[in-house]
């Protein structure tokens, strides 16, 4: 009977858990965002990202680091691909447009997975690492980044079914 009792507490828990701690706003973005493209990995990638740099938007700003938005795109990386001068009113303006145009900021990130993704050959794991690290992808601060977004990618398909 103990058996049978605990048995059917671990499905249940399993069933049952949010592991990732995300509200029901939180999987109304990711839904959104799931949306915005048909190929599977960058559905999950842009979804992880979005967890685990952001909070899923919650914390949209890294002062140490540059980095704005719900992907935090780095500030630098954003003003090249943007082709303006780095100085204070750009990085303002641009920093600015990362946290309030939620287009502008899932398009960053989209160029800066695929600038990745043909860098790496489609290894996933590389992108992964990558943007997070730069070139710098098999340093234990890449690996350990990769490592979280597939754990979180996994968390999405079979905890949250999406």
């Amino acid at each position: 009977m103990k058996k049978i009792l605990l048995l059917i507490l671990c499905i249940y828990n399993l069933a049952f858990s949010n592991s990732l701690g995300l509200t029901n706003t939180d999987l109304i973005i990711l839904k959104k965002i799931k949306s915005l493209t048909d190929d599977k990995m960058m559905k999950y990638t842009l979804m992880a990202i979005a967890i685990k740099e952001s909070s899923v938007g919650k914390k949209q700003i890294n002062f140490e680091s540059n980095d704005y938005g719900l992907f935090q795109s780095n500030i630098k990386s954003v003003l090249r691909r943007q082709y303006v001068e780095d100085n204070y009113y750009n990085r303002r303006y641009f920093a600015y447009k990362l946290l309030n145009d939620v287009a502008f900021s899932t398009a960053n990130a989209i160029v800066e997975i695929d600038y990745w993704r043909e860098i790496h050959k489609e290894n996933w794991v590389k992108v992964w690492a990558s943007y997070n690290a730069g070139w710098r992808y098999n340093s234990n601060v890449g690996v350990l980044y990769a490592n979280s977004i597939f754990d979180i990618i996994k968390k999405l398909r079979f905890e949250y079914n999406l």
